[in-house]
């Protein structure tokens, strides 16, 4: 089971704790979603015996109840006053557990490490790419430590993973010049926290089904609390 990643934010510096608010909300897939293909993992007995008498289904669209589940939403970056100095020193982790990509999707601040593990009791290799354009490739036995790999300084690029050996492997790194993002897990929803007042654009980013965006107005009070829902279509 996937959740939804929260990420707590901090007060921005000059406002006060009673003049920011949240947005909350809940990404929805209309009609009928396509279908998660049988994915073909033979060629590996250790990722075929992880299957069991479940067989495992591609994870490019996942929706559950109507909820769909790996959207990163972000305020929209270069937003005035959101920005940070420097990136978080504790890396986001991405786990390769069962022969897959867990989370397939997490958001990362610009130059924020991305810490990545072998859970698997076999040999992946961890190849990423911005745009086409390696960034590292390194192979990944089972019970080596935790690999600590640079993500991007730039804001919105987008950093495919993906393992050679397997290649039905794959997650995505979303990245920010701030860290008012989330990722919706199977409920479809997400949160946001300590937003000074003021006009925002709200983005939702998916890998497959690509963006949306909207404008949201945070206010004082009772205003400062928001909902706000992406809806996408087959």
């Amino acid at each position: 089971m996937f959740t939804t990643l929260l990420l707590a934010t901090a007060i921005p510096r000059g406002a006060r704790a009673d003049n920011v608010g949240s947005i909350t909300g809940t990404v929805l897939f209309e009609g009928d979603p396509p279908e998660r293909a049988t994915l073909r993992r033979d060629a590996d007995a250790y990722c075929a015996k992880t299957d069991g008498k479940t067989p495992r289904l591609a994870d490019e669209v996942v929706v559950t109840r109507g909820k769909l589940r790996d959207v990163l939403v972000r305020i929209k970056n270069g937003t005035p006053g959101l920005a940070l100095k420097g990136p978080p020193a504790t890396p986001v982790l991405l786990d390769q557990k069962d022969c897959m990509y867990a989370p397939h999707v997490v958001g990362v601040v610009a130059g924020q490490k991305l810490a990545v593990r072998n859970s698997d009791g076999t040999f992946h290799n961890v190849h990423g790419q911005i745009a086409g354009k390696n960034t590292w490739n390194k192979p990944h036995a089972p019970k080596d430590p935790d690999l600590a790999l640079d993500t991007s300084p730039k804001a919105d690029d987008v950093l495919e993973v993906r393992c050679d050996v397997h290649p039905w492997m794959k997650a995505y790194a979303v990245v920010q010049d701030h860290p008012f993002f989330a990722v919706t897990g199977d409920d479809g929803a997400f949160a946001i926290k300590g937003l000074p007042v003021g006009t925002y654009t709200l983005e939702a980013w998916h890998p497959t089904l690509g963006s949306k965006s909207m404008t949201v107005k945070i206010g004082t009070g009772k205003r400062g609390a928001i909902t706000a829902r992406f809806s996408y279509k087959p």
